[in-house]
């Protein structure tokens, strides 16, 4: 007798699941390509072998490679703001550690910053591309400011401007430690941090 099972029957896709895992594979591939060798220096043949279709299942799934472009910068924006998010939920000290994490102890992921920097060159490059990157920007910069005003004591600073201030800086440190790992003391984002996020409120005077 034979006891062998039968193989697991595959549930079968629908048509907007599959358009979905299209896009998905392009969007990865988009990744991996734009942060190697430039959003310029790839073609749309070279994404979509990558990603295992054709050229015309490309067409389908976006209307162009800016568009392709536009998408994976809203897809990395999109998880971003959802760390953010879901900090604000926690206690102040968890809020703090998480500015902590971003430290010049964490390694950096080269091609999460490769990428980075090609959405700035893109952004400065297409013009409509840029107007979408800003605005992806300002929801990030304006949800980090928020996380700041619960973290911080007595700022120097506007919470919007510390934002943006530590956002440049880790973009910042991140390229140099990438480029010449010894350039700066390993605790200089932690120093200009706790300048900045985790000061304690002064002391009122009594009068």
């Amino acid at each position: 007798m034979d006891d062998s099972s039968p193989p697991p029957t595959r549930k079968r896709l629908s048509q907007e699941q599959r358009r979905a895992q299209t896009r998905q594979h392009f969007l990865e591939a988009s990744r991996t390509l734009f942060a190697r060798q430039g959003f310029q220096g790839t073609s749309l043949d070279q994404v979509s072998e990558l990603a295992g279709y054709s050229r015309g299942a490309f067409h389908h799934a976006f209307a162009s490679k800016e568009d392709l472009l536009m998408a994976l910068m809203q897809t990395c924006f999109e998880a971003d703001l959802q760390t953010l998010q879901a900090l604000h939920g926690a206690g102040t000290a968890s809020q703090t550690n998480e500015f902590r994490a971003r430290s010049d102890h964490t390694p950096v992921n080269l091609e999460a910053h490769l990428l980075k920097l090609e959405f700035w060159i893109c952004a400065l490059r297409l013009p409509r591309f840029g107007e979408a990157y800003a605005r992806e920007f300002a929801a990030y910069r304006s949800a980090l400011a928020g996380l700041i005003e619960v973290t911080a004591g007595a700022s120097p600073l506007p919470a919007e401007f510390t934002a943006a201030v530590l956002v440049a800086l880790s973009n910042g440190l991140d390229t140099q430690k990438l480029i010449d790992p010894a350039a700066f003391p390993a605790t200089l984002y932690d120093q200009v941090l706790g300048q900045l996020v985790t000061r304690e409120p002064s002391p009122e005077r009594s009068t």
